[in-house]
């Protein structure tokens, strides 16, 4: 018995589901928004998603919402523009300031009475990106960009799992906050939330 004609219709059957699957993801990827840079992002528009889905967090815990405060959003959209900047992402810039130093330089003074101690704020800081994937076909960039509620999700969500985030987002005493996103040339998004 000879397999050669088999191994025609195997080899003829393999060719026509890789053409079938190329042609397919082709039109997957042609249907993906293609720009090679530039966002639509709107940062106050996030900003103030952001503060929402913080709000929303406390109330499922009982706890008042935080009001937005232009003094602390100002220390926090001119500190996530810095880390864009130059390119870092840490709680204290390149030059050793904190966020205390950064509410001095604004002039907010924080100063919350807890029991014998006193609270002087705090600051949560994250970073995301305006896309989730990439890819290159015909040496052009194309992008699955993430909408702003998926970024606010994003944040708000890994604030949310990490111990010390929480605690300042559930920080009963905290009353008002300034949330501030820059956005880095390589489509990085630099989250800074300001508390006191």
């Amino acid at each position: 018995m000879n397999d050669k004609p088999y191994l025609k219709i195997i080899v003829v059957s393999i060719l026509c589901v890789l053409f079938v699957t190329v042609n397919t993801q082709g039109k997957e990827r042609r249907a993906l928004p293609r720009r090679s840079s530039g966002s639509d992002i709107d940062i106050a528009h996030l900003e103030k998603k952001i503060h929402d889905l913080i709000n929303k967090e406390r109330a499922r815990r009982g706890l008042s919402a935080l009001s937005l405060n232009e003094g602390l959003r100002r220390v926090a959209r001119k500190y996530s523009k810095v880390m864009a900047a130059r390119n870092f992402f840490s709680h204290n810039d390149p030059d050793g300031r904190s966020f205390c130093d950064r509410y001095k330089s604004e002039g907010i003074d924080c100063r919350i009475r807890v029991g014998d101690t006193i609270c002087i704020g705090a600051e949560n800081i994250a970073q995301d990106n305006l896309y989730s994937s990439y890819f290159y076909k015909g040496g052009e960039r194309f992008f699955n960009w993430n909408t702003e509620d998926q970024i606010a999700e994003s944040v708000v969500k890994r604030w949310m799992s990490s111990n010390g985030h929480r605690e300042n987002i559930l920080t009963p005493y905290f009353k008002r906050q300034g949330i501030g996103v820059a956005v880095s040339d390589d489509g990085k998004v630099y989250v800074t939330e300001n508390f006191c």
